[in-house]
């Protein structure tokens, strides 16, 4: 749960979700993951058809568009449609680039790229997302814990 505490702001308090409305702290994080489970669902036969570079750039422009409109959000229900949607771009487009990295390796590589570097990225991304703790306002770090997806996805055009 997320609280106040030396002039922190946080989401609990700015919209207040207390007592009766306090299980809208949890909503938000299971609308991120039900969307995340319906862009697993749909990105990997839209990417069948379509092809799988233009599914993740798609994919990564409206995650990151997402992204920086749940960091802008004015109410609390833009917020949860936001993480929802925000969602679903993130499970589709880690669908996609999971399969576009086995794609462009020889099949001996792919318990290295699916497993290790996968795992490995991840890893290296939560261990610099703690660095971002000093950033005490929330929108400000959900600003900025996008800002690397923008160069991320320029250099992927």
């Amino acid at each position: 749960r997320l609280f106040v505490s030396d002039g922190v702001s946080c989401t609990v308090p700015q919209w207040y979700l207390v007592n009766q409305q306090a299980y809208k702290v949890s909503l938000a994080g299971s609308l991120f993951f039900t969307g995340v489970l319906v862009g697993n669902v749909l990105f990997g036969p839209l990417s069948d058809r379509i092809g799988r570079k233009p599914v993740f750039l798609t994919g990564m422009f409206f995650e990151l568009l997402f992204a920086y409109s749940s960091a802008l959000a004015p109410s609390y229900e833009l917020f949860a449609l936001s993480r929802l949607l925000m969602g679903m771009m993130n499970g589709g487009m880690a669908l996609v680039c999971f399969i576009l990295s086995q794609e462009y390796v020889g099949k001996s590589y792919w318990a290295l790229t699916g497993r290790t570097l996968t795992n490995m990225t991840f890893a290296v991304g939560i261990a610099l997302f703690a660095l971002l703790g000093y950033i005490r306002q929330w929108r400000n770090l959900a600003t900025a814990v996008n800002c690397p997806g923008v160069l991320l996805f320029l250099f992927c055009m």
